[in-house]
C-alpha cells in the first residue's frame, strides 16, 4: 500500500520530527494490515456461513419436499380409501337394493302364481259347467235342429211351389203386360205431348213408382251399414280381415277380366263363383236379416253376413264396369251383365227362395233412377240429383254434361244386358225377367211433356242399341211397335236442337241399315 509522501520527509527540520513520522507511519501502516487481515477474516466466515447457509436452505428444501411429497402420498391414500369406502357402500346399497326387489318379485310371483292357480282351478270349473250345459244344449239343439230341418223341408217345398207358381204367373204377364202397356203408351202420347193427363193418375203413378224407388235407396242404406258392421268385425278378427280384403280383390279382378268372346270368361267365372262358394260354407255366421236386402217379403230368414257384403262389392264392381266400360263399348256390357244375372240366379245363392238381385238393382236404383220412372229438371240441384247426374265429389261440383250422358249410356247398355236374358236352356231361374225392361222402356216412354230431358234420350238409345235383336226375342210384335215409337216419335218431345233426340232417331236408319229391320 503506497502511503503519500509526508512533508515532513523533506523538511529540513529536527531528527526528532522526522522519528515522529516514520513512527506515524509504521502505526498506519499496520493499522491497514490489521484492516485488511479482519476484512479477510470477515470475508472467510461470511463464505463459511453462507456456504453453511445454503446447505442448510438446501437440507431445509429437500426436508420440505420430503414432507410435500409424503403429504401427496398420504392424501392419496386417504382419497383412495375413501373412494374404497364409498364404493363398498355403493355396492351394499345396490346389494340391498337388488335383494329387496328380488324379495317383491318373488312376492309377486308367488301372488301371481296363487292367482293363476285360483284362476285354473275357476276355469276349469267354469269349463266342466259350459262343458255340462253345452251337452245339454246341444241335445236340445240336436231335438230343435230335428224338428226345425223336417219344418224346413215342409216350408222349402211350399216355397218352391209358390216360386213355380210365381215364376208362371210372371211368364203370364209378360206375354200379356207388353201389349196393353204398348196401347196405354200409344194412346196416352198425345194426351202427353199436350199436357193434357189427368193430374190424379200421375200423382198416383208418381208416387207408386218413388215409394219403390225409397225401398230400394232403404237397401242400399242397410248394405252400407253392413259395410260397417264387417269392418267392426274385422277389427276384432285379423284373419278375417286379411282373408275379406282378399276375397274383395278377387272379385273386383275378375270382374275387370269379362271380355267379349265364347268361352273367354270361364277363369274369371269360376273365381267368383269358387269366391261366393267358400263364403258360405266356411263363412256362415254372423248372419242378418234377409228382409233388410229384398223387396219381397223373407220373414225372419237369416243369410251370412259376409256372403251379403260380397255381393255388394261384387254388384259395385258391375256397376263400375258399365259406367268405365260399357259407356265407351257399349257391347262389353253384354259378358258382364250375362255373369251378373248367372251369380244371382244360382240355387245356392238363392236364401229361402229368394234371389239377392235387388242388392245389384239398389245401385243402379241410385246411380241410374230414370230407369225406374223417377225424373226431374236438369237445370235444378234437386231435379239432377233425381237424374242421377252424379258430382266430382262428396259436395263437389256437377260432371260435364258429357261425362253425365257417358255415364247414362253406360248404364242404359248395362241394364238391358241385365234384363234381357233368356232361360228358356236353364233349369235356374231368371231372377230378373225381361219384363223389367219393358218395364223401363215404358217409364222413359211415359214421362210427362216438359219433364223430358237429354238423359231421357241418352238412356233411351242405350237401351235400345245392340238390344233389338233380344227385345224381339222376348216380346215379338209388340217390341217392333214400341221400338218404332220410340225412335220417331220421342224424339219430338225432346228440345228444340236436341243432340242426344237425333242420335235417337237415327238409330231406326241404323237398325234399318244394319239389321234390315223396319221401325
Amino acid at each position: 500500500m503506497a502511503v503519500a509522501g509526508s512533508p515532513w520527509k523533506t523538511a529540513n527540520d529536527s531528527p526528532s520530527r522526522q522519528l515522529l513520522w516514520e513512527l506515524s507511519r509504521l502505526a498506519v501502516t499496520s493499522q491497514e494490515e490489521l484492516y485488511e487481515q479482519l476484512d479477510r477474516d470477515s470475508q472467510e466466515r461470511e463464505a463459511v456461513h453462507k456456504s453453511a447457509l445454503a446447505e442448510a436452505i438446501a437440507k431445509h428444501e429437500k426436508v420440505r419436499a420430503d414432507a410435500e411429497a409424503e403429504r401427496d402420498r398420504l392424501e392419496k391414500q386417504i382419497q383412495h380409501e375413501k373412494q374404497r369406502r364409498e364404493a363398498e357402500i355403493r355396492q351394499e346399497e345396490h346389494r340391498q337394493r337388488q335383494a329387496t326387489v328380488e324379495r317383491e318379485l318373488a312376492e309377486k310371483e308367488r301372488v301371481r302364481e296363487r292367482a293363476k292357480t285360483a284362476e285354473r282351478a275357476e276355469r276349469a270349473a267354469i269349463a266342466e259347467r259350459d262343458a255340462q250345459i253345452a251337452r245339454q244344449r246341444a241335445e236340445a239343439e240336436r231335438r230343435e235342429r230335428d224338428a226345425l230341418n223336417a219344418k224346413k223341408e215342409e216350408q222349402e217345398t211350399q216355397a218352391r211351389r209358390k216360386l213355380e207358381e210365381k215364376e208362371r204367373q210372371l211368364r203370364s204377364a209378360e206375354r200379356e203386360a207388353p201389349a196393353a202397356e204398348l196401347r196405354r203408351i200409344q194412346q196416352t202420347a198425345p194426351a202427353i205431348a199436350s199436357s193434357q193427363q189427368r193430374p190424379s193418375e200421375v200423382d198416383t203413378q208418381n208416387l207408386e213408382r218413388d215409394a219403390e224407388h225409397q225401398r230400394y235407396l232403404a237397401i242400399h242404406k242397410n248394405l252400407k251399414d253392413l259395410r260397417q258392421f264387417m269392418a267392426q268385425q274385422a277389427k276384432q278378427d285379423s284373419k278375417l280381415k286379411s282373408r275379406m280384403g282378399d276375397m274383395r280383390r278377387d272379385i273386383r279382378k275378375s270382374i275387370g277380366q269379362l271380355r267379349e268372346g265364347k268361352g273367354v270368361n270361364a277363369t274369371p267365372i269360376s273365381s267368383i263363383l269358387k269366391t261366393l262358394k267358400e263364403v258360405i260354407t266356411s263363412y256362415p255366421q254372423p248372419t242378418v236379416r234377409l228382409a233388410n236386402f229384398i223387396t219381397s217379403s223373407a220373414g225372419e230368414a237369416q243369410v251370412p253376413a259376409l256372403f251379403v257384403y260380397l255381393l255388394n262389392h261384387f254388384a259395385k264392381a258391375v256397376v263400375s264396369q258399365f259406367i268405365r266400360e260399357a259407356a265407351v263399348s257399349p257391347k262389353i256390357a253384354d259378358p258382364i251383365g250375362t255373369v251378373a244375372v248367372s251369380v244371382f240366379a244360382r240355387d245356392e245363392f238363392r236364401f229361402d227362395g229368394h234371389s239377392l238381385i235387388d242388392v245389384l238393382i239398389a245401385k243402379l236404383h241410385v246411380v241410374c233412377p230414370p230407369l225406374f220412372g223417377i225424373y226431374g229438371s236438369e237445370s235444378t240441384q234437386e231435379g239432377r240429383t233425381r237424374l242421377g247426374w252424379w258430382r266430382e265429389g262428396p259436395g263437389g261440383p256437377w260432371i260435364s254434361e258429357q261425362s253425365h250422358q257417358d255415364r247414362m249410356t253406360g248404364l242404359g247398355a248395362g241394364y238391358a244386358a241385365l234384363s234381357l236374358r233368356s232361360f228358356e236352356q236353364s233349369k235356374m231361374s231368371n231372377p230378373y225377367p225381361p219384363y223389367h225392361y219393358w218395364r223401363a222402356m215404358a217409364s222413359i216412354l211415359n214421362v210427362p211433356a216438359g219433364q223430358v230431358t237429354e238423359t231421357h234420350m241418352v238412356l233411351l238409345r242405350a237401351l235400345l242399341a245392340n238390344s233389338e235383336g233380344r227385345f224381339l226375342d222376348n216380346f215379338g210384335e209388340p217390341a217392333k211397335r214400341l221400338m218404332g215409337y220410340a225412335v220417331t216419335e220421342y224424339p219430338k218431345r225432346a228440345t228444340k236442337g236436341s243432340v242426344a233426340a237425333v242420335l235417337l232417331s237415327n238409330l231406326g236408319n241404323t237398325v234399318k241399315k244394319d239389321k234390315k229391320l223396319y221401325l
